[in-house]
């Protein structure tokens, strides 16, 4: 369904009295999710003239993978002012804000809030206290990593989410989240705070339609332009090539992030079993990725993925971080992306999916659950269903073009522009003090 125009905004727009948007969030070079998001909102609403600046972490003192030799093109501002993911300086922040925006100006500082990199949860409390003494207004915040379905609150909130919630309101303005279930735990926890609650889903990034034999053409061009030294990598490169492009072989797999929590190891076991089950096949599972932080946990899932590369046994790990240019295409490669998972509450990977038109089936659990359902990909409650859904799209290859097609509509839908839009009509009515918009939360 098509939204109306946003005649304020082209109205303000034409009249160059845009409000700025200051956000503070992760961003590149750092190798982050939510610093991708960050890029690609911004980015979409420069495009429609809108006024904004970045405060972002420095990249050299936080514990995150940078980008290499990779220069950050902006035609915005940003200051890479906070030291540290525990300590957050707020007098810093305070002092990139007015240097960021001209005394007088309507400004609203907008916060992309995850767990990974604002830790320390009594000092984002405290930093939120700091900037409302020093009189910031327009504090709007959205938090990315929101459960709603956790069994620790009836809200469905993990119990430090609602008691963050709990300490942050006060000093927050505005709310944006990005499902219904999150919307609707976060309006059941805190009634109060309803009319200052946002639903806006997560953008989509629109790609040029790309063949599947095109996109393993290039991933697997630029898998052998790779490690070139490695004797082993060559080797399971060329491997893989050799097998495929044969009309009997499936590919099952993912790409992104090496992450306990995202059971990558699953893959070779629904390898195994639907090998079982398709004998006339060549299954082949595959994962590309690389660690984004140092953790035990996540440490030892790496070593796991390394213990089960084999390509004799068809299962191929390759230990490196897709450049972005590349990142939807391998999905696009693959013949299903394989997404169960033991918990994720939201899934930019998921957006990429879906702008390139990659088959998706995953797990109906959280946001990515609600995304995938939305999008018109089949999302399981069991591991059994979810093995069964994978075998009916084998045998059934053409509800793979029904799930393209449905995606290509969820995509035109809240492709970034669109989205992009959204926040600008937010940030115009809370400057003005009308009542806030239902952007998403119209359906």
């Amino acid at each position: 369904m098509n939204r109306p125009q946003y005649t304020l905004v082209d109205e303000l727009v034409s009249s160059g009295h845009m409000t700025k948007i200051i956000f503070t969030s992760a961003f590149p070079p750092m190798i982050h999710g939510i610093g991708s998001y960050t890029k690609y909102l911004v980015d979409s609403l420069y495009e429609k003239s809108c006024d904004c600046g970045i405060i972002s972490f420095d990249p050299y003192t936080c514990e995150f993978p940078i980008m290499k030799g990779k220069k950050v093109e902006c035609e915005y501002p940003v200051r890479y002012t906070i030291p540290s993911c525990y300590d957050y300086h707020p007098n810093l922040i305070f002092d990139s804000l007015t240097n960021l925006y001209e005394h007088g100006d309507n400004y609203v500082f907008w916060i992309q809030h995850g767990d990974s990199f604002w830790r320390n949860r009594p000092k984002f409390v405290d930093m939120l206290k700091f900037l409302k003494k020093k009189k910031v207004e327009n504090i709007i915040v959205t938090h990315h990593t929101l459960n709603f379905q956790s069994p620790e609150t009836k809200y469905g909130f993990k119990k430090w989410q609602h008691q963050l919630l709990i300490n942050e309101l006060p000093y927050v303005d505005v709310n944006t989240v990005f499902t219904t279930g999150v919307y609707r735990a976060f309006t059941e926890a805190f009634p109060e705070y309803k009319e200052r609650t946002v639903l806006i889903r997560h953008g989509v990034p629109t790609y040029p339609r790309i063949s599947q034999v095109n996109a393993k053409k290039e991933i697997l061009r630029w898998l052998e332009s790779e490690n070139e030294s490695n004797q082993d990598w060559q080797r399971s490169a060329e491997e893989l090539n050799s097998k495929l492009f044969e009309k009997n072989t499936i590919t099952i797999g993912d790409v992104g992030f090496i992450n306990d929590r995202k059971l990558p190891q699953t893959i070779y076991l629904t390898m195994k079993l639907l090998q079982k089950r398709f004998r006339e096949k060549n299954i082949i599972g595959l994962y590309i990725g690389t660690l984004s932080s140092t953790g035990s946990k996540q440490v030892r899932c790496l070593q796991r993925l390394r213990d089960l590369h084999n390509p004799e046994n068809n299962f191929y790990f390759f230990e490196a971080y897709l450049p972005e240019q590349l990142f939807a295409k391998s999905l696009r490669a693959l013949d299903i992306v394989h997404m169960w998972q033991e918990d994720c509450r939201q899934s930019g990977k998921l957006a990429h999916a879906i702008g390139i038109g990659a088959t998706v089936i995953g797990r109906n659990i959280e946001g990515i659950g609600e995304t995938l359902k939305r999008s018109g990909y089949p999302a399981l409650s069991t591991y059994e269903d979810f093995l069964d859904e994978i075998e009916r799209v084998i045998a059934n290859p053409e509800s793979k073009d029904l799930m393209e097609k449905s995606a290509r509509e969820y995509a035109s839908t809240y492709k970034w522009g669109n989205q992009a839009s959204k926040h600008m009509e937010l940030v115009e009515s809370l400057i003005s003090g009308e009542q806030l918009p239902l952007l998403d939360g119209w359906e």
